[in-house]
């Protein structure tokens, strides 16, 4: 295990390789729909287009072996992980400090050379506090606009802010650690 801070959140990461025994993979589509539905009056009327939009969602299954003879289960959403028999791979997750679960990072491929990311997770860990983006916002508001209502408006421009940015430079410095040989991984 090792330990990870980013922007003053700590978070303990969690690594397993071994020797891949069986892996599966299987597919889920959602779909959804809404809109449609209208009106007539006196020979006129209007309807309301209708909209679908379908997502597919990777499942992959995965039991490692480590050297030690430990064998470990792994069930993975949106990873899509290319794999077989007998290749080594390394699992990684992070849980935050104070909770007992967290979610799967990344999956390193050693036989392949390939690594593959929970882009979703990463970019809420490595999200900036979002305590920074409203104080700086609301106090250039109140700078700016010379009102509480200045204030305000700088909050909801701190919370876009906030909803658009991330730690690039410690999220790339993540991935090429996490990507290295399984020896200094461990």
């Amino acid at each position: 295990m090792k330990e990870l801070e980013i922007s003053g959140r700590k978070y303990d990461v969690y690594t397993v390789t071994g020797r891949v025994n069986e892996a599966g993979k299987n597919m889920e589509t959602r779909v959804q729909g809404g809109g449609g539905g209208g009106y007539s009056y006196r020979g006129t009327g209007g309807t309301a287009p209708v909209t679908i939009t379908s997502t597919t969602v990777v499942h992959d299954q995965i039991f490692l072996t480590e050297d030690s003879g430990t064998e470990h289960a792994f069930q993975l959403q949106d990873f899509n992980v290319a794999c077989r028999e007998t290749n080594l791979i390394s699992v990684v997750w992070a849980i935050k400090k104070g909770k007992k679960l967290g979610p799967y990072v990344v999956v390193v491929n050693h036989t392949t050379r390939k690594s593959f990311y929970n882009d979703k997770a990463l970019k809420k860990i490595f999200r900036f506090n979002i305590w920074y983006f409203l104080g700086g916002g609301f106090l250039l508001g109140l700078v700016l606009g010379r009102s509480i209502t200045g204030g305000v408006f700088g909050l909801l421009f701190g919370l876009l802010m906030w909803a658009v940015t991330w730690n690039g430079p410690k999220l790339r410095e993540f991935k090429e650690q996490v990507s290295l040989p399984p020896a200094v991984l461990a």
